[in-house]
């Protein structure tokens, strides 16, 4: 190649090589040895927001997320003691107050007394990975909930490092109730002022709302939303779940019809009543009650007319026992009332008596007017047995007595 050829060649090589960095869509800095940015491309614009006059001059630590700056200034230490940075991770914070996360490569120029770095923006894969373990935390919570509140706290924590959220509220239908409460919501909180509702649904029924109280208001990205009914989708199934075993809990321990206990509850609660007895020397009472004739409700007036009986007898026979006593349906027609702390036989007979007279007054059904009534057996602790079975077996009879007493008194 000719000498002039060559010259005109290196004039250009110089020329393109001068104008490169503006070409990059990474950013291009050369910082001084005290940490001062001497040089950066226009790519930062793109990447952090600020032109490149905004940044030279001053102190590149100015820009890294306060978190990052410990480890950063130690990286900074190698790279000036000659060993290169390749692929060093840091967040920067842009000029809106966003986050972004950086990859470096840099290495130290003696010559030239300046450090070179090339700055990519991998902000996108790092809150795509963020987000899918974000996901797999939320999920795990989901699964190990227990209760709401736990659950929601959990949730709070999750999305507080994937969202610029200042924290949440939850409430739940029916009666707008509120599940969980990490922020003051506003008594008409909007999207305009920075608040997002997000639906809590599971098996096409709403159960409530997540409501976000976000730093920004405005519309959130793609990604963002996906993450928010992702996190709504789990709640909604948690929220499923525990109203399933709540329920099921529930008809484990209650009679269906009339509410009361049932005979497993009941079993329990007569346990713990005959350990206070014990530990505080004091009796309890037992009454054992049936309808009398009640087979022949159902055969007359139909079994919705008998339901309608049972419901009201048992809305009747608790009436006549204190709060702290327990009425349970333990059969068809059967019903027993546990009373602690009895005085004597007189007590626990004045309130049969009194369940008597009360089960005695006519009822009115379905059009129909019934007059219904109950044969009661009393059985003392400790006096007719220490143990559950001897205090049934004496209840039962007392209440056969008293009704082949009411049938021979009738004829």
């Amino acid at each position: 190649m000719p000498k002039d050829s060559r010259v005109l060649y290196a004039r250009l090589m110089t020329s393109a090589l001068e104008r490169l960095p503006e070409l990059l869509l990474d950013a291009v800095f050369m910082v001084e040895e005290g940490g001062r940015i001497a040089f950066v491309n226009p790519a930062c614009r793109a990447i952090f927001g600020y032109a490149p006059e905004e940044m030279i001059g001053r102190v590149i630590l100015d820009f890294i997320h306060p978190d990052d700056k410990e480890r950063t200034i130690a990286e900074m230490g190698h790279v000036l003691n000659g060993r290169p940075g390749l692929g060093f991770e840091n967040r920067y914070l842009r000029k809106d107050g966003s986050v972004a996360h950086i990859m470096w490569t840099a290495r130290w120029s003696p010559q030239d007394r300046l450090r070179i770095g090339v700055a990519r923006d991998v902000s996108e894969r790092k809150m795509a990975e963020l987000r899918q373990a974000g996901m797999l935390s939320l999920a795990t919570a989901a699964h190990r909930a227990e209760a709401l509140p736990e659950l929601f706290r959990a949730f709070d924590e999750i999305l507080r490092d994937l969202l610029p959220l200042r924290g949440m509220v939850v409430v739940l239908q029916p009666g707008e109730r509120v599940a969980y409460a990490s922020a003051h919501e506003d008594a008409a909180p909007h999207e305009a002022a920075g608040w997002r509702h997000v639906t809590l649904p599971a098996s096409g029924i709403a159960f409530g709302e997540m409501r976000l109280d976000l730093q920004r208001p405005g519309a959130l990205s793609a990604q963002e939303i996906d993450l928010l009914e992702f996190a709504a989708g789990q709640a909604g199934a948690v929220i499923e779940r525990l109203a399933l075993h709540a329920d099921l809990s529930h008809a484990a321990r209650y009679d269906e019809l009339t509410g009361l206990p049932n005979r497993r509850l009941f079993q329990d609660r007569i346990l713990s009543a005959i350990a206070r007895c014990r530990r505080g020397q004091s009796r309890g009472a037992l009454l054992f009650i049936d309808l009398d004739d009640f087979k022949q409700v159902n055969d007359e007036h139909g079994h919705l007319v008998g339901d309608q009986l049972l419901h009201a007898i048992a809305r009747r026979i608790t009436s006549c026992v204190r709060e702290a006593d327990t009425v349970a349906r333990i059969g068809g027609d059967e019903f027993v009332a546990l009373l602690e702390n009895v005085a004597d036989l007189a007590q626990a007979e004045a309130v049969a008596g009194k369940i008597r007279q009360v089960i005695a007054t006519p009822l009115a059904l379905s059009g129909r007017t019934l007059q219904p009534h109950a044969s009661i057996g009393i059985a003392l602790y400790p006096e007719h047995g220490e143990v559950i079975d001897q205090l049934m077996r004496h209840a039962d009879q007392a209440m056969y007595a008293a009704k082949a007493l009411r049938k021979a008194t009738a004829a």
